[in-house]
């Protein structure tokens, strides 16, 4: 007859029940240099904001749902905004994705980097310094950027131009979208 032997350590017995804070205490030692939840960057720099409102100006016209901007300044290296959205179905994902492609290329005359456009789960729409995100319902819960991110502060429609039921407050027309 074999016996397992597991091995526990002192530290581990004298450990509190409240996992989340040993969780927390583990996120922030693996990321040091990371900003507090609080730190301010300032503004949004004119040319991000201008990207950010393409992308949710199409996300809110083409009746995305849980659409969010998230600041991610300083966590990451790779852009200063993510715009998430919803699609209720492969038609209104790549719709959206189509839109925010299309309106960039006729401004710079280069289309955007854009992937997963053909299945239409999840749209990736990269402005430079602003990354749309549109997905389905599954995907979106899948791939969970909105915990990921959990900590990034979530910005004001109004911060783009828009009120919070997605009126264009910048638009010639009186805000109709």
């Amino acid at each position: 007859m074999s016996s397992t032997v597991t091995h526990q350590d002192s530290e581990s017995s004298e450990r509190s029940p409240e996992a989340p804070q040993d969780v927390e205490a583990a996120r922030a030692s693996m990321a040091p240099n990371a900003p507090a939840p609080d730190e301010d960057f300032g503004p949004i720099e004119p040319v991000v904001r201008h990207q950010a409102r393409m992308a949710l100006g199409a996300a809110l016209g083409l009746k995305a749902e849980d659409v969010v901007v998230v600041d991610v300044r300083g966590r990451t290296s790779y852009c200063d905004l993510f715009v998430l959205a919803t699609g209720a179905q492969a038609r209104q994902v790549r719709a959206i994705a189509d839109t925010v492609s299309h309106a960039a290329k006729a401004e710079r005359g280069t289309p955007p980097g854009v992937e997963g456009t053909v299945a239409g789960r999840w749209a990736l729409v990269d402005l430079g310094d602003v990354l749309l995100h549109v997905f389905d319902g599954p995907m979106r819960g899948y791939y969970d950027l909105d915990g990921l991110w959990a900590d990034a502060p979530r910005l004001p429609y109004s911060t783009f131009g828009f009120d919070d039921d997605g009126r264009d407050l910048e638009a010639d027309d009186g805000g109709a979208l």
